[in-house]
């Protein structure tokens, strides 16, 4: 594997000794972390959801248990039946365009009801929810099946915090912050932003209530959401169909800084062959303004992060950079850059979340950055060899003529039904 090393946040600690600073402020950056009890707090992206689901055999693949598997800790997830919820995206054909469908049946629900989490993290999540919400009696939610059981079965109903504060954890994983930016987006409107005074006091509220708790803690920022291919430029738009840039921004009735979802693009197509009158309507295209406010809130959103991990002594994972950084370069994999285009090799089929493959990078840099600041001695993750075996690292990803990254509705409307519900 061929990546630049993304350098975690963190300032070296002997300037704390010349400045005559008690170790005491900073106890959890000066010993080697004890994880015999992780614990994670999150959402989708640290439940370890891929391909619009939260599946049992997709699950053990999330970066989370890839760092417990490697420093050999027990971690319990939250394991959902086939074909997951909600049920998992299969791709049928490659095509192009790819076909991607539905897998068929019911879940039956957690296949170990009786076993108490450890991970945490539930898909759709804000830091808002990971702090209050709960879940309750009815069982007909992630939530539910992910915090309720087994719980439930003695009348114990406790939120992600409430669950980390009396599970007697000894490290803590915390990357929530992304679903409050990301609702922006599944909705197309920066108002279902979290506004920034009520994310600081949430995130605050969270690091003071885990930090009391006496754990290590890790804690990583929000991804740029442009880096998803959930999300596509105008200029990305013309190279996917194929047609001059200026012909799109006259149709299409977007320009330069302008996103669309992946939803769009049956409108979309219709209106480039001439089938349908442009320009696209307003409610499915996000402005340069808008795209700006949602960036905006973001850096907003990871200053406050950061400042929280100097505060409360926590290690701070970038994944905001470190996913950026994929964007521009790629990662060289066996002898093929694999991208974070949709079917690149680094997203599922859902257009937002990692493939195996990603999740081992992501997982690489969480441990690159608990050894280096909590001296975990977590051995490295061999992304290679994960993407030997990753099913979406399909023939052709690595090659800039591949056709395999056109895509349809499909996706768009699942993430909508399954990570704007609980």
């Amino acid at each position: 594997m061929t990546r630049g090393r993304i350098v975690a946040a963190g300032v070296p600690l002997l300037c704390l000794l010349m400045f005559g600073l008690a170790f005491s402020q900073q106890p959890r950056l000066h010993h080697r972390a004890d994880l015999t009890r992780l614990v994670v707090i999150g959402d989708s992206l640290s439940a370890g959801y891929m391909n619009s689901s939260l599946l049992d055999s997709q699950q053990v693949h999330g970066y989370a248990n890839l760092v417990a598997t490697q420093a050999h800790t027990p971690m319990t997830l939250p394991l959902i039946a086939a074909p997951g919820i909600p049920n998992v995206l299969q791709l049928v054909s490659v095509g192009p365009p790819p076909v991607i469908v539905r897998a068929p049946g019911t879940s039956s629900g957690r296949t170990n009801p009786t076993d108490q989490a450890t991970n945490l993290a539930v898909p759709g999540d804000t830091v808002h929810d990971a702090l209050a919400l709960r879940p309750d009696s009815s069982i007909d939610s992630l939530t539910d099946l992910i915090l309720g059981l087994p719980g439930l079965l003695g009348g114990v109903l406790k939120s992600q915090v409430e669950w980390a504060e009396g599970l007697q954890p000894t490290t803590i994983i915390t990357w929530i912050g992304s679903q409050d930016a990301l609702n922006a987006v599944l909705l197309n409107d920066p108002a279902f932003l979290t506004p920034v005074a009520q994310f600081e006091a949430d995130y605050s509220a969270l690091m003071a209530r885990l930090s009391a708790t006496g754990a290590s803690l890790v804690v990583a920022n929000v991804p740029d959401v442009t880096v998803i291919p959930f999300l596509m430029s105008t200029e990305q738009v013309a190279t996917e169909f194929g047609v001059p840039l200026d012909t799109v921004e006259q149709l299409l009735g977007i320009g330069p800084g302008d996103y669309v979802t992946l939803d769009t693009f049956p409108t979309i197509a219709s209106i480039l062959t001439g089938n349908t009158s442009g320009p696209l309507p307003p409610n499915s295209v996000l402005i340069a303004s808008e795209i700006a406010q949602i960036n905006e809130a973001v850096a907003s959103y990871n200053r406050i992060i950061a400042e929280q991990a100097r505060a409360h002594g926590a290690a701070l994972v970038d994944t905001n950079a470190l996913l950026s950084f994929l964007k521009s370069h790629g990662l060289v994999v066996h002898g093929r850059r694999l991208t974070t285009d949709f079917l690149g090799g680094l997203f599922s089929l859902d257009g937002i979340h990692p493939t195996y493959t990603g999740h081992a990078v992501i997982a690489d840099e969480f441990i690159h950055v608990m050894n280096s600041r909590l001296h975990a001695g977590i051995p490295p993750i061999a992304v290679e060899r994960v993407a030997k075996t990753d099913p979406l690292i399909l023939p052709g990803v690595g090659h800039p003529a591949s056709a395999l990254r056109k895509m349809g509705a499909e996706i768009g409307k699942s993430l909508r039904s399954g990570l704007l519900h609980h």
